[in-house]
């Protein structure tokens, strides 16, 4: 992977004992440097996590998402790492696309690479379709550029990026508020089709609806201030 030796993935992570384990499974035979934050789950998470030799770092209670993610981009920008790879423990992502999203990434040389799941919109919950729908179309206007999936948690991201972002956000918005403070900073964004083998980690999500939809939204319309 020539000068993207340096990657770690980091996998955030809340009551998922039944779908970590697979997910690291998955990510084994690549050999990367693999960091789980527990966001203050209540279950085994913490042990499937620990049982597959990866990194742990874990709150003490539930903070959200975005609160895991920023954990685990702060630990990791401590270390040498060029990239970061994110992907969600519910199994909603399939790391065996991990390889051709790395090819992609080393030929087109975008600073985040977002794995889109615009395909499989249709299949997505009413509120969940509506804003991935027309939503992204707003988004991807408002940072011109190639977004067709704002909310995507499967993600390539140079370090460089997340050094230039002061988060301000701690839930589902975290996605989202990257993307627009990293375009508004310059940054290139490119968005590639996958397919899903869950769409929004049926059973197994935590996105409410309604809730995290409409902070999703509050979001985008406090960026167009920033």
């Amino acid at each position: 992977m020539q000068c993207f030796d340096k990657i770690c993935i980091l996998i955030p992570a809340y009551n998922a004992q039944e779908t970590l384990g697979p997910v690291l499974k998955k990510i084994r035979p690549f050999h990367m440097d693999t960091l789980v934050v527990d966001d203050g789950s209540s279950d085994g998470t913490k042990r499937v996590a620990s049982e597959q030799g990866v990194s742990l770092l874990r709150h003490p209670f539930n903070l959200g998402k975005g609160a895991a993610l920023r954990t685990g981009f702060r630990y990791i920008l401590h270390g040498e790492y060029q990239m970061i790879i994110t992907l969600d423990a519910d199994g909603q992502h399939d790391p065996s696309d991990i390889p051709s999203l790395l090819k992609i990434f080393q030929s087109v040389q975008p600073d985040i690479l977002i794995a889109s799941r615009a395909a499989e919109f249709g299949r997505m919950t009413f509120l969940r379709r509506f804003w991935n729908r027309l939503g992204v179309k707003a988004v991807a206007r408002l940072c011109h550029s190639d977004i067709t999936d704002s909310q995507s948690g499967f993600r390539l991201i140079r370090t460089n990026v997340l050094r230039e972002i002061d988060f301000s956000t701690s839930r589902f918005e975290t996605e989202l508020e990257l993307l627009i403070k990293a375009c508004k900073k310059g940054f290139r964004v490119l968005s590639v089709p996958i397919t899903t083998p869950q769409v929004d980690g049926t059973g197994s999500s935590h996105f409410r609806s309604v809730v995290d939809t409409w902070k999703v939204c509050k979001l985008f319309l406090r960026s167009l201030f920033w």
